[in-house]
């Protein structure tokens, strides 16, 4: 990577110095030109010096928190270890020790692209949807304003939106509040099916599993889960469900899908519930 030449580093240390004076004059109430001269008493120039170390830290401070920011962002979009030590001026370990947890970040936003460009129009339509039949709210208001910064956001910035209204989906469809009409029911269960698939298709799901040998939690069933589901038939808690299990719970009013163990089956789960209908 090419590196910054000497006259850019001594011009950004100028715009630097230049903004840190600034400061002080703001924090100090000083004119325009003031600047610690030889002809200030000892007590003024301590004063001054003083608020521009304060400054100056300031300015570190938000550079590292813009550094890290940038790390991020360049960690999102391909960079490995090597390549931000490297634009940092520090070893691959240096880097990886001063910003954590940056491996992996491409393929995870790869994956977010990848489930959005599939099923963007199906949640937008049914967000759209769940809005229509729900009565106003801080959580309604919230999930239109997520809806309208999707359709606002340049595309380089819809990413952090979708995350957004994922979040708020995710509260609107776990309402268990009586909708308005059996549509506006089955428009949550999908909502809710949306946004399990979303967070299966976009993480590992072997965090949701977390190593343990688990089984159905309905029936003393022995079978293999593939979702959990927030069902009222089991005292209001979330279960592990079977495919089986699954599908007939999905039947009953207010049971929603909260998780799924793999992408694709909260939808197909759901799908199948609605069919046998």
């Amino acid at each position: 990577m090419r590196g910054m030449s000497d006259a850019q580093r001594a011009e950004l240390a100028a715009a630097v110095e230049r903004l840190a004076w600034q400061a002080v004059r703001e924090m100090l109430g000083l004119e325009e030109a003031a600047e610690p001269g030889p002809d200030l008493p000892d007590a003024d120039q301590r004063q001054i010096w003083l608020a521009a170390l304060t400054s100056l830290l300031a300015i570190r401070d938000s550079a590292e928190q813009l550094a890290a920011s940038a790390a991020l962002s360049a960690a999102q979009r391909g960079a490995d270890y090597p390549a931000i030590g490297d634009a940092a001026g520090m070893t691959r370990q240096g880097a990886r020790r001063k910003w954590p947890g940056l491996a992996g970040l491409s393929d995870a936003r790869q994956r977010k692209l990848a489930w959005w460009d599939a099923r963007r129009d199906q949640f937008l339509q049914c967000a759209r949807a769940v809005l229509a039949t729900a009565g106003e709210g801080p959580r309604t208001d919230e999930i239109r304003k997520r809806l309208d910064e999707i359709e606002q956001a340049a595309p380089d910035h819809r990413v952090d939106a979708y995350d957004m209204a994922l979040v708020d989906a995710h509260a609107i469809a776990a309402d268990t509040g009586p909708p308005a009409d059996p549509a506006g029911e089955v428009a949550r269960g999908l909502l809710a099916a949306l946004t399990a698939d979303a967070y299966a298709a976009m993480n590992n799901h072997s965090p949701l599993v977390l190593g343990e040998k688990l089984a159905c939690g309905t029936d003393d069933c022995a079978v293999e889960p593939i979702v959990k589901l927030w069902c009222p038939d089991f005292g209001y808690r979330v279960v592990h469900a079977c495919r089986e299990h699954a599908v007939a719970a999905l039947k009953q009013p207010a049971t929603r899908i909260v998780a799924a163990y793999q992408p694709d089956v909260a939808l197909l789960v759901f799908a199948e519930a609605q069919d046998d209908d």
